[in-house]
Formats: C-alpha cells, structure tokens, sequence
C-alpha cells in the first residue's frame, strides 16, 4: 500500500506536473508578448504623427500653426490624441483639444530652425484603452492558466482512478496467485486495457489452477514410476552381480586351470597335439580376455573405480602404453603417429591412459595397412586428445551404436581380427568416469576421428617419481 501511495505523487511530479510548467510558461510568455507589442505598435503610431506634424509646423513664426494643429486633431489617424500644444520661443502658446485630467501620456518633439531658437510640439494620447487591452489579456492568460490547473489536477483524479486502482487490483490479485491462492478479481468498471488485463488474470488464475492439479497427478505417477525403475534397478543389480559372481567362481577358475594343463601337455613332441594344445590356449586366453572385459565393465558400470586427479603432461599420457600400441601397430601393418606431447593435462592419468588406449587399438584395427595420428591439441581452456585413422569410415546412422556392448560393424572382419564388441563401450565408461565424453567425426570411405577434453593446468606440481603402470587385462578384449 506504501508504494501505490508514493507511486501517484511520483507518477504525477515525472508526467503531469512537467506539462503543466511548460503551458503555463507558454502562456505567460504569449502573454508578455502581446502586451509588449501593443505597447510598441502604440509608441509608434503616436511617434509617426508626431514626426510628421512637426515637420509641417517646421520652425516659422510667420504663418499661424492653429489650422495644422486642428486638423492634426481631427484627422482621425490617432483616435487616443486629445490635445496638441506648440511651444515658440517668444513664450507664446498655440494648442489644439481637451487635456485630460489623468490617464495621458505626453509625447514631445523639438522644432529646429535656422538661426532662430528651438520650438516645443507636444501630443497628449489617452492610454486607458491601451490599459484596457492590455489588461484584458493578462485576464485571457490567467483564465488559461487556471484552466491549465484544472486540467492538471482533473488528470490527477483520472490517473488515480483509471490507473493505480486498476493497478492495484492487479498487484493484488497476482500477489494472491503467487501465494498459490485463488484471487479475488475485481468487477469494476474499468478502461479497455486493464479489461483485457482482467480478463487475461482470470486465464492465468484458471491455468493455475489446472497446473496445480496436474502437477500433483503428475507427481504421483513419477512418485510410483519412481519406485518402479527402483525395484527393477535394485532387481537389475542383485542379477547382474550374481551373475558376474556365477561367472568369476565357475567358469575363470576352470578356464585358468585348463590353460595350466595346455601349458602342460605343449611340452609333447608330437606335431599335431602341439597345434592342438596351441588353439586351446589361444581359445581360452581369448575366452579370459573376453571375461576380464565383461568384469571391466561391471566395475565402471557399478562405480567401485576411484578417480584421482593430478597433474602429468602429453609426453607422460603418450609413454605409458606406446610399446605396446607400436606392437599392435606392427602386427596389422598400421603407421603410427605421435603429436603434441609438450601439453600439460590434469585428471586421472591412469584412467586417461586406458581410455587412450581402447581409442587408439579400436583405429588401429580398423585401419589395417594404413595410417593412425594420435595429437595433443589445445582447445581454450581445455586439451584435446584425438586419434584419428584412414580407415571405411563410420556411417551417421551408425555412429550411436558402436558405444553399445558387442556391436560391431562389418562382422566377418571383426571376427578375424579377433575382436568383441566391448572396446568402445568400456571407452565411453571411462569418459564418463573422468568427467568428459567422447566426440566423433566420421564419413564413410574417409576414416573416422575420435576425441576427448582434458582440463589444461598451466602451472602445476609434478610427482618427483612416477607412478607404476600396470596395463589392465581387459584392453586387448575390444
């Protein structure tokens, strides 16, 4: 209520009150005018005749002036003229009408002639109807004036009534469904504006109201669906755990203790038994691989790894896991190439390194006999790790699917390589996990390009001795 009261005074001082000073000023200066040029327009006129009087008289004392000076007075060129009076040097007198008691005013003009003193003309006008006009004006103005403040003050009255009212009808009913109440809308008469303001409050008000109600249907059913993908999350993870329990107990150890006999019986001499043995350690350390990747992703899927950030450079990220993608690189007959080592990162070294790793075997795979970069790129305030290969590319429609378990493209391929699936989902998991995503830009037929963003430390603390890195066994699984 305390600003709807000072919001007139304001309203009325910033908008009314500037209009008022400005035509009552406009009509004062009118005023001033006018009067000044009638008083101006009548000083000339009587100076003119008196000019022009004076130079019939001249300055002769021959000649009787009585005639001029009549006809002067009758001429009718200045009705105010009530007297004319020359004044000769020998102290006689020539004069010509009535003088008035008051209310004249006395023009005078000296009469030079040669070698003779000077002679005094004089007219005397009547001013009073000059006063009167003048007067009446200065009325005229002041009834403007007064009708300029009652327009001011009738504007008043208007703005208070036909806007703050309104107005704060309006702040009253919007305060009333911010406090989620239903507002009690005014039925006065009002303009056509703050109608449509009625109007479209009445709406809001309605909207309110069915937003309130399906906002608590609506948090009921997320309320019971809530609880639903709860039990079935809570249902998901006893099976999965039990599973990967099932899977560690009855089928690694047994597969462990099968490649111990092979190992075993390869000490035959018997060709064939050899290449027998030898595929069967091939299939069962391929079939632990497989596992140690299944578990991998358990682990990442059920968030156990810890991730500890800390500073390390390009060239440290690079060097961990070199020789053996260089060996990779060899057995598939692929170039591989090293660029801006000189960047310095921050984050899990560990878990950037076996994220690099999954990157740089997938391109490795698929780009046989070809040609891989992996670079160091500064982006802002960030790193970027690429690897990029010449290999078939990546179709859009494809592109979502390769970071999903045991989806792989052009299979035949894959399963000579030796491959699973699981590579690019356990990167995606470790991007995750170090806070970041991995980006791809990639055409059919022009190779594709993999990338994630490290934070850039520019000023950091280095370990004095490097940590031991030990290469997990899962990252052949891919």
């Amino acid at each position: 209520m305390e600003s709807r009261q000072r919001l007139l005074p304001r309203l009325f001082i910033d908008v009314i009150l500037p209009s008022t000073i400005a035509a009552l000023a406009l009509v004062l200066a009118l005023c001033l005018q006018q009067t000044h040029t009638m008083g101006e327009r009548a000083e000339a006129s009587v100076t003119l005749r008196l000019e022009r009087l004076a130079g019939e008289l001249g300055n002769s004392f021959t000649a009787s002036p009585q005639d001029t000076l009549d006809r002067a007075l009758r001429d009718g060129q200045i009705d105010q003229l009530q007297r004319v009076e020359l004044h000769r040097p020998d102290g006689s007198l020539w004069s010509s009408g009535q003088a008035l008691p008051r209310g004249g005013t006395t023009y005078r003009s000296e009469l030079h002639g040669t070698g003779v003193p000077a002679s005094w003309l004089s007219m005397e006008v009547d001013t009073r109807p000059l006063r009167l006009a003048q007067g009446l004006v200065w009325l005229l103005g002041g009834l403007c004036a007064a009708g300029i403040l009652v327009l001011a003050w009738l504007a008043r009255v208007t703005l208070r009534h036909h806007v703050l009212e309104p107005l704060a009808h309006v702040q009253d009913a919007l305060h009333e469904m911010v406090n989620a109440r239903h507002p009690a809308i005014d039925d006065t008469p009002v303009g056509p504006e703050f109608s449509d303001i009625r109007h479209a409050l009445e709406r809001l008000s309605e909207l309110l109201e069915e937003q309130r109600r399906d906002w608590s249907t609506m948090q009921q059913e997320n309320a019971v669906e809530a609880l639903d993908r709860l039990r079935q999350s809570q249902a998901a993870t006893r099976s999965k755990s039990q599973f990967i329990a099932l899977v560690s107990h009855h089928f690694r150890q047994p597969l462990q203790a099968l490649e111990l006999f092979a190992a075993g019986v390869d000490s035959g001499s018997e060709e064939e038994r050899q290449l027998l043995f030898q595929q069967m350690r091939t299939s069962i350390a391929a079939m632990t691989r497989l596992l140690d990747a299944l578990l991998e992703i358990s682990r990442l899927d059920a968030g156990v790894i810890a991730v500890k950030p800390t500073g390390f450079s390009a060239a440290e990220l690079f060097m961990r896991d070199r020789t053996s993608l260089n060996h990779e690189a060899a057995r598939h007959h692929v170039t591989l190439i090293w660029r801006g080592s000189h960047h310095e990162l921050h984050g899990d070294a560990d878990v950037a390194a076996s994220l690099l790793y999954q990157l740089a075997s997938n391109a490795i795979i698929n780009s046989p006999d070809g040609r891989v970069l992996i670079a160091a790129r500064r982006r802002g305030q960030a790193v970027r790790i690429e690897v990029r290969d010449n290999g078939p590319g990546i179709a859009v429609i494809h592109q979502q699917r390769i970071f999903e378990e045991f989806v792989q493209l052009q299979a035949g391929e894959s399963e000579r390589r030796g491959g699973y699936g699981l590579g690019l989902a356990i990167a995606e998991r470790l991007a995750r996990l170090l806070g970041t995503r991995i980006g791809l830009r990639s055409e059919p037929g022009r190779g594709s390009a993999f990338w994630f963003e490290l934070p850039r430390m520019p000023v950091m603390e280095r370990n004095s001795t490097p940590r031991k890195h030990t290469s997990p066994a899962w990252r052949r699984a891919s």
